[in-house]
């Protein structure tokens, strides 16, 4: 038989559902390119062929087709009848624009094709071929390991890149009985349309390109363009369209975001290459220059990847259901967030939301920047999370259990899980216990050793230092006049609301350069229980107490101590992020921090200057 007697075939509706679209890839349209690469590589690795620990390689490979391979002629015929149905019934204008934009790609000579292939998998045997092409929702995947899908519709995600909605299949595989198996079948998706050879009977919105018979094209019969030349299977995208110029740099991220750890352990190869561009290649060699140079700002996987490289891996006692969770911190960078991989490397989510990561504890306010990676480290553990997955695999829920008692169960154990992680990261940095007190080897960093013996250390003397008298000296009866002229006499604007009765005279009448603005028609709040901790040569953690009936916070920097530099100038503030409260709202203003306590809850901020805080100590005002 010929590939020449194969053709596309919809079966009759008979009075079944009349599909206008097919809702089954509407969880992948948001981000088709990124979604395709998840689906696509995780089928792949889930196909892994057991016994083989050389890495799954993938191929994408663009390329023009003569339209015959497709049955071009045939499928225009069906398109051209979905058309008119669609302006026919007056169905929303996208759904018009679909299908003309179909028939204008069917009428040129060549077709644009995006092969997607795998080698060192297991190919898709008969179950798995039904479950990947000709079934709805089916699940069937390989018994090694954990498989990363639960709900048999990712296999949709390529339709959402074919301006067609057209999609061929091909295998090779061994089989003990038979021997080398190979076979290939297309698939379109459209909608339900009347017989393009008669308007009477209407069709079915599937329809598959297949021998005569309805069976796939098998070994000879395939033409050349969709055989594989090792064990695998290969997903072909007719009308590709990718909606995007730099596709393969799009695909590249994605791979990269999506599967560094994947990449990392040499367990995925991945190949981009098209007939008019240079081709590129991700595997453990690649990834860091890769970036590098994908990237114009450094994405959240970079940070999440530089954990599984550098850091240790630390176990979780077994956690019930969860078994043992490994997790790998990374300390001093990163977007302070927690990610769950699971076992064949795919990145599942990182989100700050428990309600959609419930693995990731809760950051404390003092805790410096960092990335954590979770993995499960067994098999059962990763496939019990993995039915709390959505439908696109990038959120996890114990909402997605239908029975209420394994929901209460589920979310036990996800806050045990989050109780153990939280440990982790206390004890990746340094950090025992925050609040009014701290234990001093957070900063032992800045301090000399504690034994006064040791070569190059002396004895340290401590002098103390008493505060001023808080009572004002007696106002003389014959107050000096001042000499300095007034460099503005007009009237002040703005005089002070509430005067203080006992002003403190000034230590320094010397003249000062000009500093920050004063607290403006608010009084200064008094600060209690100030904390300055830093965390970088210009970044730092303060922390205090305001009272809350004073007014608006005034926050300065002053350089102090026996070692400051001459200016004694406060350090201009540049950045602040408030870490809590929550509710706490700052300003900036010409390097000033300013804000208006809520409460008396303790405020604790991370600001940067535009100096090296190392190189003295400071005051805060």
């Amino acid at each position: 038989m010929s590939a020449k007697s194969a053709d596309w075939q919809f079966p009759p509706r008979n009075g079944g559902i009349d599909f206008v679209q097919d809702p089954s890839s509407a969880h992948f349209s948001d981000a088709p390119i990124p979604k395709l690469v998840r689906e696509v590589l995780q089928n792949s690795l889930d196909a892994r062929e057991n016994g083989i620990y050389e890495p799954v390689v993938v191929k994408f490979r663009h390329t023009e087709i003569d339209r015959s391979l497709i049955g071009a002629t045939r499928l225009y015929k069906h398109l051209t009848s979905c058309l008119n149905r669609a302006k026919a019934d007056k169905h929303h204008p996208s759904v018009v624009r679909l299908y003309e934009n179909a028939c204008k790609t069917l009428r040129a000579k060549t077709v644009r094709c995006l092969s997607i292939t795998d080698s060192r998998t297991t190919g898709l045997s008969d179950s798995k071929w039904d479950a990947l092409v000709v079934q709805e929702g089916a699940v069937q995947k390989s018994d090694i390991g954990a498989p990363g899908g639960s709900y048999g519709i990712g296999k949709n995600a390529v339709f959402n890149v074919s301006d067609i909605r057209a999609v061929f299949y091909s295998t090779r595989y061994v089989n003990g009985r038979e021997g080398r198996i190979e076979k290939m079948q297309g698939k379109a998706t459209l909608m339900s349309h009347p017989n393009p050879d008669n308007g009477d009977d209407h069709l079915q919105h599937i329809g598959f390109y297949a021998a005569h018979n309805g069976e796939p094209l098998v070994t000879t019969e395939i033409h050349d363009f969709f055989r594989l030349d090792e064990p695998g299977a290969g997903v072909f995208v007719m009308g590709f369209n990718p909606r995007s110029s730099t596709w393969m740099r799009d695909i590249a991220s994605a791979v990269i975001e999506n599967f560094f750890d994947a990449i990392h352990k040499k367990t995925l190869i991945v190949e981009i290459s098209s007939d008019d561009a240079e081709s590129i290649t991700v595997d453990h060699e690649t990834i860091d220059q890769l970036f590098e140079g994908l990237f114009n700002k450094k994405p959240d996987a970079f940070y999440y990847y530089k954990a599984i490289r550098d850091a240790e891996s630390m176990p979780t006692p077994s956690i019930s259901k969860a078994g043992v969770l490994n997790a790998q911190v990374l300390i001093g960078s990163g977007p302070r967030r927690t990610a769950y991989v699971n076992r064949n490397g795919m990145l599942i989510t990182a989100s700050r939301e428990q309600k959609t990561n419930p693995i990731a504890p809760r950051g404390k306010s003092l805790w410096p920047d960092y990335a954590a990676v979770v993995t499960p480290a067994t098999d059962e553990g990763d496939a019990w999370v993995r039915y709390m997955e959505n439908p696109s695999h990038d959120s996890i829920s114990s909402g997605q259990l239908l029975d209420a008692k394994q929901q209460r169960q589920a979310d036990k154990i996800f806050a045990d899980a989050r109780r153990e992680l939280r440990e982790i990261i206390d004890k990746r940095a340094d950090i025992s216990k925050y609040g009014d007190t701290s234990n001093l080897d957070e900063l032992r960093e800045y301090f000399p050793e504690l034994d006064p013996n040791a070569e190059g250390n002396r004895d340290l003397s401590i002098t103390p230092i008493p505060l001023p008298n808080p009572s004002p000296p007696a106002p003389s009866p014959f107050p000096e006049p001042d000499p300095r002229p007034d460099p503005d006499p007009r009237p002040d604007p703005d005089p002070d609301p509430d005067p203080d009765p006992n002003p403190r005279p000034d230590p320094d009448p010397q003249p000062r350069p000009p500093g920050p603005p004063g607290p403006g028609p608010l009084r200064r709040a008094a600060i209690n229980k100030q904390r300055y901790i830093p965390m970088g040569n210009t970044e730092a953690i303060v922390s205090f107490v305001p009272d809350d009936k004073s007014g608006e916070v005034k926050l300065t920097l002053t350089p102090t101590g026996g070692e400051r530099r001459e200016r004694e100038a406060p350090l201009q503030i540049i950045d602040a992020t408030v870490l809590s409260p929550d509710n706490q709202k700052i300003s900036l203003a010409e390097g000033v921090l300013s804000l208006k306590p809520s409460s008396s809850e303790r405020v604790v901020i991370k600001i940067a200057t535009n100096d090296a805080l190392g190189d003295f100590a400071v005051r805060m005002g």
